[in-house]
């Protein structure tokens, strides 16, 4: 039954954009020729114009938040982003066309030119981002992140899921996790008024490895759907979160990183380290898939979280 629900969703989500195409021929001459479903609402679409990448938009703020922001950004200088061919509107739906940029091989943070390659572009981004705030139109537009209401969102979500996680996991590394998390949110706090003083930018929002691309020439930036007002800090820390399980949670990786030696010496940051952020995140299809799951490199895991609390008490 689920899988039949499934293929219907994804059907009807082929035809969304596909109901599109004989508006964009009538009314921009564009001839889709070629259609292909990357994920939900989202296509490549080959045309007798080239090949870009169409995605949908809920509401029209959404979509024109999205193209004031990308076309600000490429003029402000940053080349490391898609460039925004329009926003259509099509029977109350918003779809955004952006140029198509076709990557040389996958991005891995397995891979050590990779982590160091989005960390660096990250620094980059950053520094072009952050102008962008005196703009008018982001003053009332964006929102701005909150970690701790949100981590407490995923982590009241955690304890939904946690007698099917006592199914799938050993009582041990489940104990770990909570206590990562309740150490959070128990020490955070304590040093709040120290991040709210953080220096602000525009962040990313999703530094996952598949948002970054890497061409013949050069390494780019996609997917700014969850853009908001926070300290660069909050992507560095989603960066560590997805890096340090290819590195066995070494501590001093982070430490021998430039731009995130002045971090590991502040304790708002090293508090929220702690968070188990990447279990939280995927507890979800943890649950979903129903399989035994063990957190790797579980004694690294503990040594690193040991570090920090030693260094923060």
């Amino acid at each position: 039954m689920a899988k039949a629900v499934n293929a219907m969703n994804k059907q009807r989500r082929d035809d969304d954009s596909h109901r599109l195409f004989p508006f964009l021929e009538k009314e921009y001459g564009i001839y889709v020729q070629k259609s292909t479903l990357i994920k939900p609402y989202v296509s490549i679409i080959e045309t007798d114009r080239g090949k870009w990448v169409l995605k949908k938009y809920r509401t029209f703020l959404e979509a024109s938040r999205q193209q004031v922001f990308f076309r600000l950004l490429n003029n402000s200088g940053f080349q490391a982003a898609p460039a925004i061919e329009g926003v259509i509107s099509f029977e109350n739906e918003y779809w955004m066309l952006q140029t198509y940029i076709s990557s040389s091989r996958p991005f891995h943070y397995a891979d050590e030119k990779d982590r160091y390659d989005s960390l660096s572009l990250l620094y980059m981004y950053h520094a072009y981002s952050q102008p962008l705030l005196h703009h008018p139109f982001f003053a009332t537009m964006l929102p701005h992140y909150s970690l701790y209401e949100k981590w407490h969102q995923r982590y009241e979500q955690f304890l939904y899921a946690l007698p099917v996680l006592k199914q799938l996991m050993k009582d041990e590394e489940l104990s770990f996790i909570l206590y990562c998390a309740r150490s959070f949110f128990e020490r955070f706090p304590h040093f709040f008024s120290s991040f709210i003083a953080e220096k602000k930018t525009i962040i990313h929002g999703d530094v996952a490895s598949h948002n970054f691309l890497r061409t013949e020439k050069a390494v780019y930036l996609i997917d700014y759907d969850l853009i908001a007002v926070a300290p660069p800090a909050i992507d560095y820390l989603q960066y560590a979160s997805r890096v340090l399980p290819y590195v066995q949670w070494s501590f001093a990786y982070l430490e021998r990183q430039p731009l995130l030696q002045p971090l590991v010496t502040k304790p708002w940051f090293l508090t929220a380290l702690l968070f188990p952020a990447d279990l939280m995140r995927e507890c979800r299809v943890i649950v979903q898939r129903g399989k035994p799951f063990s957190l790797p490199y579980f004694e690294h895991r503990k040594q690193f979280v040991q570090k920090i609390m030693n260094m923060i008490r």
